[in-house]
């Protein structure tokens, strides 16, 4: 069974988010290593890892979305 190739600008928006995605979930890995602003002790002490899972899951969403709107606001463009 082959799936059909997805079309260019789906390609095109999957590949940003998921860039956006990458940097995301380093820039929170970064920010719990360093314990910026406490949150790496914070993260420490939750038992569940609810915490953790909603801090990585919202900087995923964001860093994906801004991402993916800056490439699409970026197409129109024309490189000098």
């Amino acid at each position: 069974m082959t799936f059909p190739k997805l079309p260019k600008l789906v390609r095109f928006m999957f590949r940003h988010m998921l860039n956006g995605i990458v940097i995301g979930c380093s820039t929170v890995l970064l920010a719990i290593w360093t314990d910026f602003l406490g949150i790496g002790t914070f993260l420490e002490s939750d038992t569940s890892g609810l915490a953790t899972f909603l801090l990585f899951y919202q900087a995923s969403l964001t860093f994906g979305g801004v991402s993916m709107a800056i490439a699409i606001m970026n197409l129109g463009e024309d490189e000098d």
